[in-house]
Order: structure tokens, then C-alpha cells, then sequence
């Protein structure tokens, strides 16, 4: 076995809080961890005040522009309600405003909170902001009425002024934490779905799950179901968060990304390329493989995409787990559905709460294994109940996050408590 604390830890990077508005109840850590390890999954039928079903619906399944689901995973919270004058907002911009920006900026509030980070100490630092959406919603509802559109449409729906605005409010400088040109970085992701063209053509191409859920590596994969989500992470070197006296949730040990290529279609995923990012992730880190018992799958419960996904893993990992000692693989789609653009942090925010309790949860909607996937031989076991985890010391998770597009993303993670008592086991007793 290799030594715990492999690989640079000079390189570390600290996850020091976040925050979370997830579908229905499923708003803070607690909640959501209760709903992951209750096997709970949030579908619902679309919310009277936002798409009218009855209206999209036909009985030719053929007809375009109609819906194949029936629901999704909605955020509970009324979409109007934002607090515009802690923000100093006026309540004429406000209503301009797209919901994701409004929540982004209170959700980006209670990250540094839970960071133990106040405004003060981060106004005019060199903070980076990244944000990734997937949805216009908002916008395609004001073009309906051009004559209606309030005065400050402009940046008020624009996807640039997602993080822009969270760079405004709280005077934030700076880009990268890898090139020490930034003192801390604030990583966003936000989907909200209540306009229906996005739900036609998805339907029009069979991307979507008749039944509206997410059925992850299991038989009855039929495609994926919508989610909404807000999600703020918050990113600092180790080292500052360590001498800052911050909160540290997890450790960040390696990322890495690439691109399919040539496929027979480009939505069509390739497990080479996810099996060598895999691979190529943990080589450049110098990290062991030995260590990760626990992977988050992206596992959006497509026939072809899971069976990809499932071997790709299986063979990155081949020669460090086996059937009588498997790697744990869940997926928190099957909980709370594709949240799209926030849907790689759900990932990361349910790997940062596995590695905390030491808990392997089960998978939502989940009965029998996609026969596609050869589970034994592959040494994976998708679990059906709580684990405890199965090694002491370090705990290691990975995280797959894909586009649709071909593009593909991995993180790698430790614990916090075990990686900084390795790392130096005087400060962890202090």
C-alpha cells in the first residue's frame, strides 16, 4: 500500500463551506443528506405556476413539440421571493432580475457563512467567481411581451451577470487559486426550469425519461428527468485556510477534464476518454487509486450512457478493486434529478458529505442492475443500503461530471479530518 498522503500537498485545496437550495425540502446539508440516505427521490408534477402540462401534451407520442414526462424536481420555494434590500437592490431592478441571479447572490451569502467567512473579510480581495447554467428561462418569458419588459432586462437576464453580480455586490477581484493570482474562488452552479421550449426539443430527440426519473445504472433506464438546483462552493489553498482559521469540509487533490473527440454521435458518450481522464487525473496528481472506495458517478439512467460510464470505471480501477472488495458507486441523479447546470457541485456536495460521515448511502430508484454492466467483473457494487466506510484512516472519493456535448470533467477528494491528521498529526491534535 502506498503512503496516505500521497502526492503534492502543497497543491491542496481546502472546500471550505457551501451552500445549497435543491429540490423540494432539500435546502440545507442536513436535509439533504437525510433525503440521500432515505433512498427519498423529489419528482413531482410541474407546479401549477409554472408549466401547464394539459397544454403540451398529446395523445400522438409522435407529434412534435409536445412533452414526453410528466414532471421533475422543483425547487419548493416561491420563485418570486429574493431579499433585494439586504442586496440594495431596488424593487424595479429586482423584477428584472432572473430568479438564478437573485438566488445565486443570496446562496453565495450563506456559502461564506458556512465558511466561516464574513463580507467584510473578503470585500476587495482577489476572489474569483466561476458560475455555470444551462437555462434561459427567465428571458424566454420576458420576450413573450416585448412591450412589457421591464427597464433593466438587459442585465438583468443576462448569463454573463451571473457572476458578475456576485463579483459587484461583494467587490470581488481575481481569477485563479492555482496561480496564486486569487485569494479565494467562489464556484456556482444554477438550473431553474419553468418555460417549456427546453422540455420540447429534449423531447423531440427522446433525451427525457417518460417517467420523469432518474433510474441510475438500473434496468428500467429510460432517460434522464430535469432538475432544478442553486449550489455555491467555496475554494481556498489549504495552506490560507489552514492559517485563516476557515472551516475545511475537503481536501481537493485533482481535477482534470478533456473531450471525446469523434463519436458516433455527439451526444454519444466515449468510455475511452472517461476511462483515460480517470486514469490520467490520479497520474498527474501522483495520487493512489487504492484509496478511493466511494465514486460519484455522473449516472444520468440512460441505456447507453450508464453501461459506458459503469465500464469506464470498472476498468480505470481494475487492478485496485474486486468483487469481495468493490468500489461503492452511487449517483445523486436518481435522488434529485439532472440538475443541469448545477448538477457536477450536487456531485461534489454529495461526495464532500459521504467523506464527512463516513457513510456510503444508497441509490434512489434503484431495483435491479442494468444487465449491460457486469458488476462482478468490474468490481463495482452499486448499493441498496448504508455502508459504513469500508477502511479506516484516509478516505478518498471521485467525481464524474460529463456535457452532453463530449465534455468531460473528474475531481478527485479526501477527507479532511483523516488528510489533515496525516498531514501533520501535531497540528490535527491541536
Amino acid at each position: 500500500m502506498p503512503s496516505e498522503v500521497d502526492g503534492n500537498v502543497s497543491d491542496a485545496v481546502a472546500i471550505c463551506g457551501f451552500s445549497i437550495k435543491f429540490p423540494q425540502e432539500a435546502t440545507s446539508a442536513d436535509a439533504f443528506w437525510e433525503m440521500i440516505v432515505r433512498r427519498k427521490c423529489t419528482m413531482t408534477e410541474f407546479p401549477a405556476d409554472r408549466i401547464s402540462l394539459s397544454g403540451f401534451q398529446s395523445s400522438n407520442k409522435k407529434r412534435n413539440n409536445t412533452f414526453s414526462v410528466r414532471g421533475g424536481h422543483f425547487i419548493k420555494e416561491d420563485l418570486s421571493l429574493f431579499d433585494a434590500d439586504f442586496f440594495n437592490i431596488s424593487p424595479t431592478e429586482a423584477a428584472a432580475m432572473d430568479p438564478m441571479q437573485r438566488w445565486l447572490l443570496e446562496a453565495a451569502y450563506q456559502a461564506l457563512q458556512n465558511s466561516g467567512i464574513s463580507m467584510e473579510a473578503v470585500s476587495g480581495t482577489s476572489t474569483g467567481v466561476y458560475t455555470g447554467c444551462f437555462t434561459n428561462d427567465y428571458m424566454t418569458q420576458l420576450y413573450r411581451d416585448p412591450e412589457c419588459t421591464p427597464a433593466y432586462m438587459a442585465t438583468g437576464v443576462g448569463t454573463s451577470m451571473l457572476a458578475n453580480r456576485i463579483s459587484w455586490f461583494f467587490n470581488f477581484h481575481g481569477p485563479s487559486l492555482k496561480t496564486a493570482s486569487c485569494d479565494l474562488s467562489m464556484v456556482a452552479g444554477c438550473n431553474l426550469t419553468f418555460a417549456p421550449e427546453l422540455y420540447q426539443s429534449m423531447s423531440n430527440m427522446n433525451f427525457l425519461s417518460p417517467d420523469s426519473l432518474c433510474y441510475s445504472f438500473d434496468e428500467r433506464a429510460n432517460g434522464y428527468s430535469r432538475g432544478e438546483g442553486i449550489a455555491v462552493i467555496i475554494l481556498k489553498r489549504l495552506s490560507d485556510a489552514i492559517r485563516d482559521g476557515n472551516t475545511v469540509r475537503a481536501v481537493i487533490r485533482a481535477t482534470g477534464s478533456n473531450e471525446d473527440g469523434r463519436t458516433a454521435g455527439i451526444t454519444q458518450p466515449s468510455g475511452q476518454a472517461q476511462e483515460q481522464l480517470i486514469r490520467e487525473t490520479y497520474r498527474k496528481a501522483a495520487l493512489s487509486m487504492a484509496h478511493t472506495r466511494y465514486f460519484e458517478a455522473h449516472g444520468t439512467g440512460t441505456p447507453m450512457g450508464d453501461p459506458i460510464e459503469a465500464l469506464a470505471v470498472g476498468k480505470a480501477f481494475g487492478d485496485f478493486r474486486s468483487e469481495i472488495d468493490p468500489l461503492y458507486m452511487g449517483a445523486v441523479k436518481s435522488n434529485i434529478g439532472h440538475l443541469e447546470g448545477a448538477s457536477a457541485l450536487a456531485g461534489v456536495i454529495k461526495a464532500v458529505l459521504v467523506l464527512e460521515k463516513g457513510v456510503i448511502p444508497p441509490n434512489a430508484n434503484f431495483e435491479k442492475l442494468n444487465p449491460k454492466i457486469d458488476d462482478k467483473s468490474l468490481g463495482l457494487k452499486f448499493p441498496e443500503k448504508c455502508y459504513s466506510w469500508p477502511t479506516p484512516g484516509l478516505r478518498r472519493a471521485s467525481i464524474n461530471s460529463f456535457g452532453y456535448g463530449g465534455s468531460n470533467s473528474h475531481i478527485v477528494l479526501d477527507d479532511a479530518y483523516n488528510f489533515m491528521h496525516l498531514r501533520d498529526p501535531c497540528h490535527a491534535a491541536q
